[in-house]
């Protein structure tokens, strides 16, 4: 295997009843025996997924588990990213899960094109496999070869890592890694860096993810602790987005960073604020965002793919704090009763 053209990335936790239905689809991708591996990294996992993917890996030997002591996705990530081999990374979460024969062909896209990114569209499932509305489309048609800057200026930034194809080299290179600080949003600060500045990227319209929308996943943890390290991990990614779009038009000379990268760093810290008002803790998120220096906020739009009345005034009421930390108190008063 010396001459491997695809690594998946597999970050694998408590994911026991999902993860033999990922496995099974990427090996079900039509490359050959030799032409990719699969590394999962059981990131401390507690249920009896382990032992499955051991399993599986015993059937095929594409498929190595690495461990770690418990650190996040984001860490999981970073471990393989190390260790792997192939030219092309593509990551996929344990929970969701890949249509058949899918990769083979964009693989072959991304080495005729000699892409550093590739980007393909993707549907939301329930958790039986049931195609779910969207609230937006984000899909788009095959584009050409483009520069990453040219590419985000008629394209929005999507915020899922799983959505790409990756060159290995060019994120190496780059010195690139997920920051395992941050858990959630993780994504969208490391998208950022790679898309602003990749030199050649291209959009294919197959639909080649599929993501399983789980009430039982992490984002929809209750638990007031884990709400908060959410909330202020958002603001953080939002900060991270911001510095990348700084960088860029520092080394640009003087060329701005399509609105499409400020969009999703706006919408991180909108939604940052709303999920504030309902926990309680307005002034430390608001703190967190004036040290960030994204304090008076910008407004979130069409750069975002968000549209309507309901974000202008939003904006309206976070530009005024006083009566945002009303609204959280009357809501927090209402939801009591």
């Amino acid at each position: 295997m010396d001459n491997i053209l695809l690594t998946y990335v597999i970050p694998l936790y408590n994911t026991e009843a999902y993860v033999l239905r990922c496995l099974q689809s990427v090996v079900d991708q039509g490359l050959g025996d030799d032409d990719y591996e699969v590394i999962v990294v059981d990131d401390g996992s507690t249920d009896g997924g382990r032992a499955l993917v051991e399993a599986f890996a015993r059937e095929y030997p594409q498929v190595r588990l690495l461990s770690q002591a418990n650190a996040g996705v984001s860490a999981a990530r970073n471990l393989a990213i190390d260790n792997a081999r192939g030219l092309y990374l593509q990551f996929v979460d344990s929970d969701d899960y890949l249509p058949s024969g899918v990769m083979a062909p964009l693989l072959q896209r991304a080495l005729d094109e000699r892409l550093d990114v590739l980007q393909f569209n993707y549907k939301s499932v329930d958790m039986a496999g049931n195609a779910l509305p969207v609230a937006r489309d984000d899909n788009y048609a095959s584009t050409a070869v483009l520069a990453g800057a040219d590419y985000l200026a008629t394209h929005c930034m999507t915020p899922y890592v799983w959505r790409f194809l990756l060159r290995r080299d060019y994120i190496n290179d780059n010195g690139w890694r997920f920051d395992s600080s941050l858990i959630v949003c993780e994504d969208g600060a490391l998208i950022a860096r790679f898309l602003l500045n990749a030199p050649r990227v291209a959009h294919d319209d197959t639909l080649a993810y599929c993501y399983v929308n789980r009430s039982d996943s992490a984002m929809h943890n209750p638990d007031p602790g884990h709400l908060r390290r959410r909330i202020l991990s958002q603001v953080d990614a939002a900060a991270s987005i911001n510095a990348t779009i700084s960088d860029y038009e520092q080394q640009a000379a003087g060329r701005q960073a399509p609105p499409s990268v400020a969009g999703v760093r706006n919408v991180y810290l909108y939604f940052a604020m709303t999920k504030a008002l309902t926990c309680g803790c307005v002034d430390e998120v608001l703190q967190r965002i004036r040290q960030a220096g994204l304090f008076p906020f910008p407004c979130v739009g069409p750069e975002a793919n968000y549209y309507g009345s309901k974000w202008k005034l939003i904006h309206f009421l976070m530009m005024r704090p006083a009566l945002w930390r009303c609204l959280s108190w009357l809501y927090r008063a209402i939801k009591k009763n």
